[in-house]
């Protein structure tokens, strides 16, 4: 382990000069805006109940290029609040989509507990993170990812290295996916997630990769 550490950290090294050239050369253009993806109104078991937009002052906050909001709900099944937010152009991964572990403590939730796991894709894997939050009573499981175009994204380490390499070959856009349920008695909010990402995962990518038309808010 302390070797591919050493190894990934001289790699990055040895690949920051070449990343701050190309958007040094890239400065001039902003580049085009990432759009979201087709997403219907029905997945699976869940039909859309509910939709909504950012305010104004979390807009600007997390500048997304165009993103998604909407409220799932099935039949015995958990309700999911779906958030989608694309991000383009020169900015990339430099957007400024929030890590759940940092804005769900911001507003008063507790992290109990958070792990990787991973979300079967047919001949993919899709690599994510659940969390498990608790504020006054209220309990809720958390799933998201950051979903790079082109590729799926890969574990925290090589993450990083791929980065770099999507920045050097101008592919700097990507969506952050998530997924929220509470958990509810009889219901597990955990499988349910799983099976939502494993039913958009292909179509967020596609919109990133220009497969989907952008349904979503588009941002000024």
């Amino acid at each position: 382990m302390k070797t591919r550490a050493r190894l990934l950290a001289t790699l990055l090294a040895l690949l920051a000069p070449a990343l701050v050239q190309a958007r040094w050369i890239g400065g001039g253009a902003t580049g085009s805006p990432a759009a979201l993806p087709t997403l219907p109104q029905t997945i699976g078991p869940w039909v859309v109940a509910d939709e909504r937009r950012l305010s104004e002052e979390h807009r600007e906050m997390l500048m997304p290029d165009a993103h998604l909001w909407r409220l799932y709900a099935a039949p015995g099944r958990s309700p999911i609040w779906l958030y989608v937010a694309a991000y383009g152009g020169r900015t990339g991964y430099d957007g400024s989509a929030h890590d759940p572990e940092v804005c769900y403590p911001a507003q008063g939730w507790e992290i109990v507990a958070s792990r990787d796991v991973e979300v079967p894709l047919g001949q993919a894997t899709l690599r994510a993170k659940l969390l498990e939050a608790h504020q006054e009573g209220h309990e809720q499981k958390v799933l998201y990812w950051f979903q790079p175009a082109a590729r799926w994204p890969q574990g925290a380490a090589v993450e990083q290295l791929a980065r770099i390499l999507d920045a050097i070959a101008n592919r700097p856009q990507y969506a952050f996916v998530r997924l929220a349920a509470p958990e509810g008695e009889g219901i597990d909010a955990a499988a349910d997630l799983a099976e939502f990402a494993a039913r958009i995962a292909w179509p967020v990518r596609s919109g990133l990769e220009g497969g989907g038309d952008a349904t979503a808010a588009q941002e000024p």
